[in-house]
């Protein structure tokens, strides 16, 4: 099952709003897995077939035996650094032969940053608002070493706007907690995209250490 995404419009500066959750853009691939049956299935944004180049996501962190569509980010995060590094991410996706892909599955395996949940069991649930899609995600996932829910706060965009500034990542993500999940471009998300360039690294884990407002949305 593939659902077309939803895509993001953009802006130049960053804002705060109530209205709003704000989430950190992480440099990678976009990716949404179909699990049904206990089967994995994984596309890009475009419908490309990637299941086999990243066998280390077939197998889903699910609280609960469950059918299930996620959308997010596939990324590779140096281990040592924290460096999200998109080189090697272009490197996995261009293997092709099955021993480089396990080799590479070991060596360097990726992680997918997940931000929303799109099916559930039988349920259509891109008419459901998307705090109430957060909500499900957090009872459905958990993380491991391949998986984790993408970091997000609530309101406080401009803070969370200087801290990826501070730690080189390519910059964030702004939507509207009542938004449906709509096919194509829309207003309701909103990219702002981090154009200092004197960062040569993008980083993940000193923003996840990092001390923020996450407020839990009701």
């Amino acid at each position: 099952m593939f659902m077309k995404p939803m895509l993001m419009t953009e802006l130049d500066k960053p804002f705060d709003d109530p209205n709003y959750i704000f989430e950190p853009m992480i440099e990678g691939q976009r990716l949404q897995l179909s699990f049904l049956g206990s089967k994995a299935k994984l596309y890009s944004r475009h419908f490309n077939d990637l299941t086999r180049q990243y066998p280390e996501l077939h197998n889903v962190p699910l609280r609960e035996p469950a059918d299930v569509v996620l959308d997010g980010e596939v990324a590779y995060v140096n281990p040592l650094t924290g460096i999200v590094d998109f080189e090697r991410l272009q490197e996995r996706y261009r293997l092709n032969k099955e021993p480089r892909i396990r080799d590479a599955k070991r060596m360097y395996p990726v992680k997918f940053f997940v931000f929303d949940i799109l099916f559930y069991n039988g349920i259509d649930l891109r008419a459901t608002p998307l705090h109430e899609r957060k909500k499900l995600l957090n009872q459905v996932l958990e993380d491991n070493a391949f998986y984790t829910k993408m970091l997000f706060v609530d309101t406080v965009g401009i803070v969370l706007f200087d801290l990826v500034q501070r730690f080189g990542l390519e910059g964030i993500a702004c939507k509207r907690k009542d938004s449906l999940y709509e096919e194509g471009r829309t207003s309701s998300w909103i990219k702002i995209r981090n154009h200092d360039d004197h960062q040569p690294a993008f980083r993940h884990a000193p923003a996840e250490d990092a001390v923020l407002p996450r407020v839990a949305i009701s």
